[in-house]
């Protein structure tokens, strides 16, 4: 029985200490994303700024809500807020991979304040990265922009309604 105490008093000891030590041990800390987007500039994008064609308002013809499946719910699946999927109009000579680096570069620069955003722009939020997913398809790209949570998902979500409806105009 003594033993037995001495085991929960070092596993509690030990489980109570864990939270201490993650400032200490690489990659467990808060990271500045930040840091990823200059490194994304540096590494990929050019220092001119991005095709202002790539990222307006102008070529959004459609959005919608993007959500993630999970398993679980009364169907066997549940389906989650992940962000927004826009339908882009073609632009002359930009191919899918070209889009989603103008505008995962368009990001990095909002986010670092190398460029300014447009009023609602979807594609960055000012601290934490909107992951952008490009395909094409029936003749128009699909922009997939997720969120990290389910707050933000739906912020991006706002943002690409309000930008798609500045585009009507």
């Amino acid at each position: 029985m003594v033993r037995g105490q001495h085991v929960r008093r070092a596993f509690f000891a030990l489980v109570a200490g864990v939270p201490a030590c993650t400032g200490v041990i690489p990659g467990v800390t808060p990271h500045d994303v930040r840091f990823d987007a200059a490194a994304l500039e540096h590494d990929r994008c050019d220092p001119t700024p991005v095709d202002p064609r790539v990222y307006g308002a102008a070529v959004v013809q459609k959005v919608d809500p993007y959500y993630r499946y999970v398993m679980g719910g009364p169907n066997g699946r549940e389906a989650h807020i992940a962000g927004a999927q826009l339908e882009l109009r073609p632009l002359p000579g930009i191919s899918a991979e070209l889009l989603e680096r103008g505008l995962m570069c368009r990001s990095a620069q909002v986010m670092l304040g190398h460029a300014e955003p447009a009023a609602n722009e979807p594609y960055a939020l000012a601290d934490t990265w909107v992951k952008i997913d490009v395909s094409s398809g029936r003749g128009v790209f699909v922009v997939k922009l997720s969120a990290e949570d389910p707050e933000r998902a739906r912020e991006v979500l706002a943002r690409a309604q309000a930008f798609a409806g500045q585009g009507a105009r």
